[in-house]
């Protein structure tokens, strides 16, 4: 009786040490290799979104960075508008006395200095012969008269200085109580140069035909490359600015896989982050979620980043 309940204690404890030994088994941690699809999926998703790029080629393709932070919205109202010769940069000449011209000494398209002897007329009553100078220097636009001409109602030639210009603009009455004196407007020339300049007059007359007002913003010197007299333009007035607590510029703000993004650059990495936007201009968008005040992005060549991630993204399909 003894031997058997000896027999059943010797095996009840070997049991015991057979299910301790099983449950001290060591458990299998899943290798890298066996990361669920869904792993996979996000790390090839931020792939997708980022790429590198060397400080030393990312300044030699033109990008720019800055840092996030407050800035202003500018609202704005586009007005279109014509290029003229200021008046100071056109001048008339003509006759002093009514006579009959002697010699003309420029032609159409000629360009001439203030102080140029341009004609000779002979004075009818006097019948002696007087020379005609150049009031501005310029080039002539229009020639009215010939030798043996009588010269005295009509200018004989009148000048513009191509680099004298300025813009008028044609207010229609909804725009005239937006516009005035010292506001900014943003001009874009047609080869997409953007000219800064500022109201410097609102001219009370009304156009009869047009029922406008005008606005006249002087140009400097500059522009004379990138404009001409008669030439359509279309101006951005700035009425008012805004201040928001992340604003960027523009041009800053890409299409990334049809979500809007900007370029975030943390070391030499530069990721697509989503944003969402608030009020914007022309010339700058507030950020309303998804870049931080502090974080550095990229402000110009983003088509540059944009384009190396797209590339990357097509060789990771391959």
């Amino acid at each position: 009786m003894i031997s058997r309940s000896l027999s059943l204690t010797l095996a009840a404890s070997l049991a015991g040490c057979l299910w301790l030994s099983a449950c001290r088994q060591p458990v299998q941690v899943p290798s890298a290799e066996a990361e669920s699809p869904a792993t996979h999926a996000h790390a090839e998703t931020e792939h997708a979104d980022s790429t590198t790029l060397s400080d030393a080629a990312a300044r030699a393709g033109g990008v720019e960075v800055a840092v996030a932070g407050a800035g202003t919205v500018d609202e704005t109202i586009d007005i279109a508008g014509r290029v003229e010769i200021a008046p100071e940069g056109r001048g008339e000449v003509r006759a002093w006395y009514p006579g009959r011209i002697m010699s003309l000494n420029a032609q159409l398209g000629q360009t001439v200095r203030k102080g140029q002897v341009l004609a000779r007329v002979e004075s009818s009553e006097s019948l002696q012969t007087y020379a005609i100078a150049a009031g501005v220097s310029g080039v002539i636009i229009e020639k009215n008269a010939n030798v043996g001409d009588m010269a005295y109602e009509r200018p004989i030639y009148v000048i513009a200085d191509p680099d004298r210009l300025q813009a008028a603009f044609f207010l229609f009455p909804r725009d005239a109580e937006n516009v005035r004196v010292g506001q900014t407007v943003s001009i874009t020339t047609l080869a997409g140069q953007t000219l800064t300049a500022k109201v410097s007059a609102l001219l009370p007359s009304v156009d009869p035909r047009t029922q406008t007002l005008s606005a006249i913003v002087s140009l400097s010197g500059h522009a004379a490359g990138a404009l001409r007299a008669g030439m359509a333009i279309e101006g951005q007035f700035v009425t008012a600015q805004t201040a928001a607590p992340v604003v960027v510029p523009a041009e800053a703000l890409q299409t990334f896989e049809d979500r809007q993004v900007v370029f975030v650059k943390a070391g030499t990495t530069y990721t697509a982050r989503p944003v969402q936007t608030g009020r914007q201009s022309a010339r700058s968008v507030e950020i309303s979620g998804g870049l931080e005040a502090g974080e550095t992005y990229v402000v110009k060549g983003a088509f540059l980043i944009r384009a190396d991630i797209a590339k990357a993204g097509a060789e990771h399909e391959h």
